[in-house]
Order: structure tokens, then sequence, then C-alpha cells
């Protein structure tokens, strides 16, 4: 069959195309370079179908795009997003517990350590001198900033909690929000998929950022769907699929499937400040174990007149309401130093009173205590640090693999020039042997 005059036309006609689209795509890249979550598109190109030229054989007929691809290493992905998740679970520690030891502020001359250290001192100098009444006033001035000291910091983990408890709340409205415009996307990208058209690079990269987002919230998994879409999971519980969105309420909705991310983290942080055994109520086993041990030296002391009293030394019942008795305050003579009656000069149960420091439920507990907090703080500080390295490191990784590189595409333009300039000028040669075959030849004698 012989071949068609125009077939060289139509060949130059398409490497000027397939050129100009693959400049075309360098300009999108090169536009989109400091776009957050872009991913470097590519022109990939593709011989188009030959011609039978027989006997000889096939004769090449010229270039089309094959498709606009992205490059993207999706193992790269899956890596710094497990990372990701472990970064938003530390982090949220760290942030929390970093305010904690604010809240604590010790070691410092005005944290509750160094108060009880005042406190058990004025017991020892009221041993000393029980008939001192400016010695019981300091003592009573000591204990009431001792009492002062437990109640401030367990007003501030109060707050904390509840500032993280909001936190929760925010952050599921946040997951809630993410997952909501993944799944419109979804459905954008299934309408397209649907039309037997491949879904657009940029939908795809926005999809992606959303993604990202999520693996810093909670320990999300994900998988492709035929139709286009991605299935969203947190464990076992499905936040989205098909465009579909299922909305997460409560914290209790994801139970054991959380395991990882910000939310995780921010879960953690409740337990351990409000939850049972946690830095509230061990703050408040301290401060009643003091109640109840200085309670009891006081029912079974003796006052200045030397008498007996009913009159306890601290009122309350933990760190919450724990304060010192204003009877006594009133009336210092009230503090039962003495270890016998009518003895004013015996100091012997203030020596008792005072024996109580170091006492493993008191402020021995609460040195423990202290300790514990700062080892769960040097804990999160560390593992935040080193997933802060692994982040750092995947993320530079996959910006070598996706990111766009203003050289390479300045390379890229040159080339794709001189390739259109190639086909043009190809053109042109055509051009020229149609012109001649048309308006030079013709029947001789005419």
């Amino acid at each position: 069959m012989p071949l068609s005059t125009f077939l060289g036309v139509e060949t130059a006609l398409r490497g000027l195309l397939a050129q100009q689209r693959a400049i075309d795509v360098s300009g999108h890249n090169i536009a989109n370079a400091n776009t957050v979550g872009y991913t470097r598109q590519t022109a990939t190109f593709q011989a188009t179908p030959p011609l039978r030229d027989f006997p000889t054989g096939d004769i090449g007929t010229g270039v089309d795009v094959l498709q606009y691809t992205r490059a993207r290493d999706e193992f790269i992905d899956v890596q710094l997003r497990a990372q990701t998740m472990l970064q938003g679970y530390h982090q949220a520690r760290q942030d929390g517990l970093q305010q904690v030891e604010l809240a604590f502020n010790e070691p410092s001359d005005s944290g509750v350590s160094q108060l009880f250290a005042r406190f058990w001192s004025s017991w020892q100098d009221v041993g000393n001198a029980p008939e001192s009444t400016a010695t019981r006033q300091a003592l009573l001035q000591n204990a009431a900033s001792l009492a002062g000291g437990l109640q401030s910091v367990r007003d501030q983990l109060t707050r904390i909690d509840g500032q993280v408890q909001t936190n929760v709340g925010l952050t599921i409205q946040d997951l809630n929000s993410t997952v909501g415009a993944v799944a419109a996307i979804d459905q954008q990208i299934m309408s397209v998929v649907a039309s037997g058209q491949p879904p657009s690079n940029d939908l795809l990269d926005q999809r992606d950022v959303l993604i990202d987002k999520l693996g810093g919230l909670v320990n999300l998994t994900t998988t492709k769907n035929a139709d286009g879409s991605v299935t969203l999971q947190v464990g076992g519980f499905t936040l989205a699929s098909s465009g579909s969105q299922t909305s997460v309420n409560q914290l209790s909705d994801l139970g054991a499937n959380l395991t990882s991310g910000k939310l995780k983290g921010l879960d953690w942080l409740d337990q351990t400040i409000g939850g049972a055994g946690g830095y509230l109520s061990k703050l408040d086993a301290v401060a009643t174990s003091l109640i109840g041990s200085v309670n009891a030296a006081q029912a079974s002391g003796y006052t200045l007149a030397g008498a007996q009293t009913a009159e306890p030394f601290f009122t309350g019942t933990d760190a919450s309401n724990i304060a010192v008795n204003p009877n006594l305050v009133a009336d210092p003579t009230l503090v039962a130093a003495a270890g016998q009656p009518n003895a004013p000069g015996d100091g012997t149960n203030a020596f008792s009173v005072a024996g109580l420091r170091g006492n493993a439920t008191i402020d021995g507990a609460y040195q423990a205590f202290v300790v514990g907090v700062g080892s769960d703080s040097q804990d999160a500080q560390r593992a935040t640090s080193n997933a802060n390295v692994l982040v750092d490191a995947l993320t530079n990784r996959r910006d070598s693999v996706m990111g766009v590189s203003i050289d390479e595409e300045m390379s890229n333009l040159v080339r794709f020039q001189r390739g259109y300039q190639a086909s043009a000028r190809a053109l042109t040669t055509m051009d020229e042997m149609l012109d001649t075959l048309i308006s030079r030849t013709g029947r001789v004698g005419l």
C-alpha cells in the first residue's frame, strides 16, 4: 500500500506537539517548585504505532505523550508516615510534660520540696522552743505555704489536664475535617476514573498532603482501591472508603484501635495526669498522708496549756482542699507540741512530727513522684528527638525524589526546545518538498 505524501508532515507535527507538551510540563514544575506537597511531573514519550510499508517493513509515524507521571516513591511515603505517627505521639507527650514540669518548678526555692523542708524544720524549732509564740506562728505560716503549694500544683495539673482534653476535641475536629477533604477529593478522582481517564496528578498531590497530615494525628493505614479512591483506617476503624466518611465523635470511638499519633499522645497525657494512678492521684495521696500523719500527732499531743485538743492541724482531705486549721492560726498555743500533759516546756511531740521528714508516704513519696515526672519528660524528649531525626531524614530522601530541581528543569527546557526546533525543521523540509511537488511539477507542454 503506497504511503501518504503527507506522512512526513504528520510525523513532524506529532514531534512538535509532544515537545510542546513536555515544555508545558517543565513550566508547570517550575511554577510549583515551592508548592508544599507538589510532586515533580514528567511527560512520558512513546512512539506512535507504525505503518506497514510493504514489502520493506514498518515505518515510524512519530511520537506522542503516553502519560504524565509523578516522581513518587510509595515505599518512602509509607516509611515517612510511619515515623510521622511516632513523631506526633511523642511530640504531644513532650509538650504536655514540659508544662507539667513547669507546674512543679523543681528544684527551686519556691518548689514544694523546699516548702516541705521548711515545714519539718519549723516543727524542729517548735520542739526546741515550745513556749515561743513566734516559733509556733512561723510553723503555721510555713504549714500554710506548704498547703498552698500543694493546692497550687494540683490546680495547675488540673488546668493542664483540661487543656489536654480541649486539645483532644480540637484534634478530633481536625481529624474529621481532614478525612472529609480526602473523601471529597476521592469523589472527584472516582468520577474521572469511571470515565476511563487517569486522575489528575495535582489532585493526587493534594490527597497525599492530607494523608501525610493524618499520619501525624493517628496511626493511619491506607489502601488504594480500583475506583481510584483510598481506604483510610485506624486499626480496625474505617475513617473513609470510596469517597464516604465515618466521623469520629469522641476518643472512645477509636478505642484500642488508636495506638499512635498526636491523638494517642494526648490520650496518654490525659490518663497520665488525671487518670487512675495518675499525677493528680499521686499528689492527692501525698497530701492525704501528710494530713493524716500530722493530724494524728496533733491529736496525741498536748497544747501549751497542757491539754489535748480536738482541733486538727490540717483541714481538708487531699491536695485540692488541704489547709491549716484557722483555729490554730487564731491561737497558736493549740499546736500540740508537748508529749505529756501540763508540760509547757516539753517539745517531744513536735520532735516526733519533725521526725516524719523523709517519710516514704509524704515528702519521700513526693520526691519520688517528681523524679518520675522528670523521667517521663526526659523519655518523651529523647523519643521526640529521635523521631524528628528520622522524619527529617526521610523527608529529605522523599524530596530528593519528588522535589523540583530548577537546574534540572532548565536543562529539560533546553532539551525539549532543541527537540521542538528539530521537529519544526523537519516540518519545514517537508513543506518545501511539497511546495516543489505542487508548484513546480505539471504536464509538459501545458
